[in-house]
């Protein structure tokens, strides 16, 4: 049993050094997905094949989408992979070969929760879907754990409207605690009411910044040119985004 299962993990592991991925990824994709030692290696050329030939990943990208999500070469392809792409694509979610990730979740347990979820808060079917469309990391975050907690806090702490997620799902991926919370209650001391991306995509800096020229007067329109050029700083880095749960 023992040199069958070594056998198995040895059949894997030369088809993805065939496929280039490097050396040192093995033990860490093994790590991540221990279920990759018992696979047979036919199974793990099918999950390849349908990457490449159907999901349109060039095969220069594959090494960096297993690093990233080393289940996908043991989900099977007619049962989860496959269906879920057919999904996402009746989505509109673009670039998926980009997004290949989030092939080996299930539409069932995965996906179609997250959309329920936004309907539950009282968005329209075709408003949820446009969300997850537009930002679809939010298929990664969990409804309990991550979701459910921020949507509560908006709608109860905050009293804000849901529909104001609409326009920014991204929302969901700021840590409630750590950015979501502390920047809502100093705009509240100071009687401020920013919207959404205003109040959270700004390092700390500029927040503080906007913060206090924001007291005893109004915010710009959203259609100004001065709501981008002066209230919204898009720097990926200097938002606190949270891992994925």
């Amino acid at each position: 049993m023992l040199l069958l299962s070594l056998s198995v993990a040895m059949g894997a592991a030369a088809v993805l050094l065939e496929a280039s991925v490097p050396p040192a990824d093995l033990p860490r994709a093994a790590g991540m997905c221990p279920e990759l030692l018992s696979v047979p290696a036919e199974a793990v050329e099918a999950a390849l094949r349908f990457l490449t030939e159907e999901a349109g990943v060039p095969a220069s990208d594959l090494p960096r989408v297993l690093r990233r999500r080393p289940r996908l070469l043991v989900s099977p392809v007619a049962a989860r992979l496959r269906p879920t792409l057919y999904f996402l694509r009746a989505l509109g979610v673009p670039d998926l070969h980009r997004r290949a990730d989030l092939l080996s979740f299930s539409v069932e347990d995965k996906l179609l929760p997250r959309i329920e979820f936004l309907e539950s808060l009282g968005l329209p079917a075709r408003a949820a879907r446009s969300m997850a469309r537009r930002f679809p990391a939010l298929f990664a975050y969990g409804v309990d754990g991550n979701m459910r907690p921020k949507a509560e806090y908006l709608l109860g702490a905050m009293a804000r409207r849901a529909d104001e997620l609409v326009d920014f799902p991204e929302y969901f991926s700021y840590a409630l605690a750590a950015r979501i919370v502390p920047r809502h209650e100093a705009c509240a001391a100071c009687g401020v009411r920013m919207p959404l991306p205003v109040m959270l995509r700004p390092g700390d800096a500029k927040f503080r910044a906007t913060l206090a020229s924001c007291v005893g007067s109004m915010l710009p329109r959203r259609r100004s040119p001065l709501w981008h050029a002066t209230w919204v700083d898009d720097d990926a880095t200097a938002a606190a985004k949270e891992t994925m749960v």
